[in-house]
């Protein structure tokens, strides 16, 4: 992918890192607000669904007969800028994998002062063990590092789980749910989209007509989000680019 984005760019000094001599380096800081008065001119840009493995250069070439013009999606799209280009449909398991690496207990015991982040836990039955890595008491749920790569040693659904605190008590949770952690439920939604809460501690019985929006779901919608942007019109992306490298040399 090519750099021209950046030629109009005057250069600074930068220390990078421990670095104790700076060197020159692009003014990244730089922006002209050409590119916000386009994003509010209907008439110059056209809505776009990013295909599945498709590329910014790619899609530059595709629209514009050339890859110079990549740079131009992360500006008018502030999502894409922000969050990064939408990977390809085949990638979003592994992604969520590499995300979302641990194990989920659900329960409906009050976890709020046991199962301590730190904490080593075992299950009666199953046998594993692992270490609360997180505690997310809205959905009543624990994170559990289980010490596999990924993690895939589980607990069994209604197995008990304990550990002996500092003043050598057991203490326990009943689990009414396992799994891996991207594919625990992250949130429940109603018919509209709403997000609903869950009543305190009857996290195994929400509402039967709310969907259940797991967390590869919610990376799987966030990244079809992102594959609707919107893009120059080749009739005026000559023209605006043009005006964006007048603007940059006059701000050098």
């Amino acid at each position: 992918m090519t750099t021209k984005y950046f030629q109009n760019f005057s250069l600074v000094n930068y220390n990078f890192g421990d670095n104790e001599k700076s060197v020159l380096f692009n003014n990244i800081s730089q922006y002209v607000d050409i590119i916000d008065e386009v994003k509010n001119e209907v008439t110059l840009y056209n809505k776009y669904t990013i295909s599945s493995g498709e590329r910014p250069d790619t899609l530059s070439y595709k629209l514009y007969g050339t890859t110079d013009y990549y740079w131009t999606f992360f500006l008018m799209n502030d999502d894409v800028r922000i969050s990064g280009w939408p990977i390809a449909s085949y990638e979003i398991l592994e992604t969520a994998k590499e995300k979302y690496p641990y194990r989920t207990v659900t329960t409906n015991t009050d976890i709020s002062s046991i199962f301590p982040i730190g904490q080593t836990v075992t299950g009666s039955t199953s046998g594993t063990s692992g270490t609360v890595i997180r505690k997310i008491l809205d959905m009543g749920q624990i994170i559990i590092d289980t010490g596999e790569e990924p993690n895939t040693t589980n607990f069994g659904s209604n197995e008990t789980i304990t550990y002996t605190d500092a003043d050598g008590n057991v203490q326990s949770l009943v689990s009414i749910k396992e799994s891996a952690q991207y594919n625990a439920v992250h949130h429940y939604e109603d018919a509209d989209g709403v997000h609903q809460d869950l009543t305190l501690y009857d996290f195994g019985n929400p509402n039967s007509s709310w969907t259940p929006v797991t967390y590869r779901n919610r990376l799987e919608n966030k990244n079809d989000d992102l594959k609707e942007i919107n893009v120059i019109k080749p009739e005026a992306i000559q023209k605006v680019v043009f005006e964006f490298n007048n603007f940059m040399k006059q701000r050098v």
